[in-house]
């Protein structure tokens, strides 16, 4: 499902006629003005932009003339967060925001929540957050392709026009606040997920408007982020109904 384009113009044309790029991958040695020029691009668009050595161009591309520029088109249409939020406040609905998680099939199961429980969307944070590829949608369920997908570079800057909006952001740690069912989902709500294993920036914790925790009774302190975000977004469906 998903397409590589590689070389200097077929990936600048590919910017230029808006197709959905997942990620860029660059020789990390490569200086000048196609250097600067796609990583102002990628970071305009939020795309995570790899520097990586020309093995791993070889790789990718079979040997073939990468001229040290490898994209990947992605399965999914990217839709702006201006455009979420305005319907996130508008339908008093509820968002997903996975701040850096990697494992795509967590990914994808997060997704195939999401859309069951009825999120607005969901939104992937960070330069290295995973890919959306044929694993995310497999594992989605297919879900992936019909939620609203949204991607950002700045978790922290996304939470401020959140809360601007009246959105209120509740952030996932194990030492949070309230429990899940002590939180009030009534009113436009964003969820922060962290990853799998360094969890939520303390930046985030402290920003976010309330910390949930998630309470067990086992030797672990914490659930895989998959799970956790399936309980929260159960309990978000019930005291909605």
């Amino acid at each position: 499902m998903s397409q590589l384009i590689f070389g200097k113009n077929p990936v600048l044309e590919a910017f230029g006629s808006g197709q959905n790029i997942e990620k860029v991958y660059i020789l990390a040695t490569l200086r000048g003005e196609t250097e600067i020029k796609i990583r102002n691009l990628c970071k305009d668009h939020n795309i995570p932009l790899a520097k990586v050595p020309e093995i791993k161009l070889d790789d990718l591309t079979k040997k073939k003339n990468h001229q040290g520029l490898v994209a990947m088109l992605s399965p999914v249409t990217y839709h702006t967060m201006e455009k979420v939020m305005s319907d996130v406040v508008d339908k008093k609905g509820f968002m997903v925001i996975l701040d850096n998680v990697t494992d795509v099939r967590n990914i994808g199961g997060i997704a195939r929540s999401a859309y069951f429980f009825g999120a607005s969307a969901l939104v992937l944070s960070g330069n290295f957050s995973g890919q959306i590829n044929e694993d995310t949608v497999k594992t989605s369920a297919g879900a992936i392709l019909q939620i609203p997908i949204c991607r950002t570079g700045s978790l922290l800057s996304v939470m401020a026009d959140l809360q601007n909006k009246g959105i209120m952001t509740y952030a996932t740690d194990v030492k949070g606040k309230l429990l899940p069912y002590e939180a009030d989902y009534q009113h436009p709500t964003a969820i922060i997920m962290g990853a799998e294993e360094k969890g939520l920036h303390y930046k985030v914790l402290e920003s976010a408007d309330e910390t949930i925790k998630i309470e067990g009774t086992g030797s672990f302190d914490s659930l895989n982020v998959g799970v956790a975000t399936g309980i929260l977004l159960y309990e978000i469906s019930r005291q909605r109904k």
